[in-house]
């Protein structure tokens, strides 16, 4: 009887769905989110107007949003050193998303400092993204 009452237990366990946190995910997104904001740098730098630009940094803005939602829902059930991960990744996405900021002030009011800014803040915050990158020896396949 115990074994029975065991084994359902063990199978209702193994069976239900269990969700862990993956870091490794998340830094598959923002590497994304990355390199689209490498290819809106670079539309800039190639003269392209702003409504070209303005559907790109839509959907990136998007993209940060959603990344942050998923990671602010997975940081909960975590351990303290994955949530430090998970705290550092949303640091990454606000650096980005200030330099989405900046991009558009640089539209706005053609301020080529703006652009300077919106460089700087992606710099930083990619700069950031490497260290958790190294610090989790992420290799990207």
């Amino acid at each position: 009887m115990y074994k029975k009452i065991l084994c359902t237990m063990a199978a209702f366990i193994l069976c239900t769905n269990i969700v862990f946190a993956d870091v490794k995910g998340s830094i598959k997104d923002i590497d994304s989110i990355s390199n689209s904001l490498n290819t809106i740098f670079l539309s800039i730098l190639k003269g392209d107007n702003y409504e070209n630009v303005k559907k790109d940094m839509q959907f990136i803005q998007s993209q940060i949003n959603q990344e942050k939602k998923d990671i602010l829902n997975k940081i909960d059930g975590t351990e303290s050193t994955e949530k430090i991960n998970y705290l550092a990744l949303i640091s990454v996405l606000n650096y980005y998303e200030i330099s989405m900021l900046e991009v558009k002030d640089y539209y706005d009011k053609n301020d080529n400092q703006s652009y300077i800014r919106a460089v700087s803040s992606f710099n930083e915050g990619d700069t950031i993204f490497e260290i958790i990158k190294a610090r989790l020896n992420y290799n990207q396949k």
